[in-house]
């Protein structure tokens, strides 16, 4: 029978069954019965549309874009949310798109700037393509680096406030597609997610020529266009064969949520030292509960995480307590002591609210500095020093240099749901108080 004819067949057959195992449960490799398919399970996709957004999280309002997708391009899908696909940073489709890690011990640069290695876990930062990359505008986190990883360096960006290495992105990142612009991806495009076929030569009978083409055999991709599997018309001749190189093993989706859950834990505990640092009367403290007690309601699976969140939620619940006291007797002396600067300020402040949205003295927040949480600032009443919102960094105003001014700030106050909070934009800001002068130049 002519070998031709039965390799060909063989060939496809062995690359449709390796891709179809690629997408098996692991239950069916054990020998068990597989289970119904859930939302969490893992699968490929294809991109149905151009110029499709993959963002920092499942929302349009609290997330912001770090790249974008074609149609045809190929995806793995690890877990379905209310119209969003979450997919892995991996596979050709990422390719050209990057990431930000922070430029700190945590990283250390190659001797030859080609590389940085983590000496410790640090963050794995999404560019806020929106916003041109700006840092501040970049501060969601898509994965976790652990010490030890590597990560090839593209450059690195100074900015005010710290600096990045931007970097090509691992495996071990995250992004969110909306699942209108996804399709289940058909064996042959899941074949072609990470990496074309191998195409080896293997002797199967004969005289052992090294050279394929010696019989006849043309290569995969040749400009004849002879189809991969296809044998030599002498008998004893050359079969090239497809090897298809497996998917490399990843995190289940669980995993990966665990390791978000505990690294967001690790930051928070992180501000929490830095917020002790401030006096209690005015504290960030309800900033931080809202977010110890979010972390909370996602980790009901996990008892350890669950139990030390609570430990901290409680601790926070008493130094309220004790800032609430505080802040009766300052409002007690305040009123008390009518003739003092301070008071004239509060009256001052007190007549402008009705023409304002919001009147306070602007100072930065800890909670809020632009690193796991987005950058605000921090507007706080000027006799209590409680929180009287937080102003977002809008355009046209230098923030910084307004800080410890008692201002009176007109724009929109809107409630953020991922925060929790309201939040103002500015639209006009005046100074209720002289600014202090600049220092003169020597």
């Amino acid at each position: 029978m002519d070998r031709a004819r039965i390799a060909g067949p063989l060939v496809a057959f062995a690359f449709f069954a390796t891709v179809s195992a690629l997408h098996s449960p692991v239950h069916a490799k054990q020998g068990a019965a597989p289970p119904a398919e859930s939302q969490s399970s893992q699968y490929f996709a294809t991109v149905t549309a151009d110029n499709v957004y993959v963002r920092s999280g499942p929302s349009v309002q609290s997330s912001y874009p770090f790249g974008k997708m074609d149609r045809g391009e190929v995806v793995r899908v690890v877990e379905e949310s209310f119209g969003w696909a979450r997919v892995q940073t991996a596979g050709l489709a990422f390719a050209d798109i990057t990431g930000f890690v922070p430029v700190d011990d945590r990283a250390q640069l190659s001797a030859d700037g080609a590389s940085i290695t983590a000496n410790a876990a640090t963050e794995l930062r999404a560019p806020n393509i929106g916003a041109e990359s700006t840092l501040d505008s970049s501060w969601k986190q898509i994965g976790r680096i652990d010490a030890g990883a590597t990560l090839l360096v593209v450059n690195r960006i100074d900015g005010e406030r710290g600096s990045v290495w931007t970097v090509r992105l691992p495996e071990i990142g995250e992004g969110w597609i909306n699942s209108n612009f996804l399709r289940r991806s058909t064996p042959a495009e899941a074949a072609a997610f990470d990496a074309p076929p191998v195409i080896d030569a293997v002797v199967v009978e004969g005289d052992g020529l090294a050279d394929p083409t010696a019989q006849g055999i043309t290569p995969a991709g040749d400009a004849s266009g002879s189809p991969v599997g296809e044998s030599a018309s002498e008998p004893g001749g050359i079969v090239a064969t497809a090897e298809i190189v497996p998917a490399k093993p990843s995190k289940s989706p669980e995993q990966i949520a665990l390791e978000r859950r505990r690294a967001t834990f690790a930051d928070l505990e992180a501000t929490w030292l830095k917020v002790k640092g401030q006096p209690i009367a005015d504290a960030e403290l309800m900033a931080l509960y809202t977010q110890y007690v979010l972390l909370c309601a996602e980790s009901a699976g996990e008892p350890t995480l669950r139990a030390r969140a609570e430990s901290r939620i409680a601790q926070l619940e008493v130094q309220q307590e004790v800032q609430n006291k505080i802040l009766e007797l300052q409002t007690t002396r305040a009123r008390i002591a009518g003739e003092c600067a301070q008071i004239n300020g509060v009256a001052l402040a007190i007549e402008a609210r009705s023409e304002y949205t919001a009147v306070g003295v602007l100072n930065a927040s800890i909670v809020y500095d632009g690193a796991r949480l987005p950058l605000l600032y921090r507007l706080q009443d000027p006799s209590t020093g409680q929180t009287v919102g937080y102003v977002t960094p809008g355009e046209g105003f230098q923030l910084p240099t307004m800080l410890g001014t008692l201002l009176g700030i007109k724009g929109e106050r809107v409630f953020d749901d991922a925060l929790k909070m309201d939040t103002i934009t500015p639209k006009t800001i005046d100074f209720l108080t002289p600014r202090a002068p600049a220092p003169s130049g020597g």
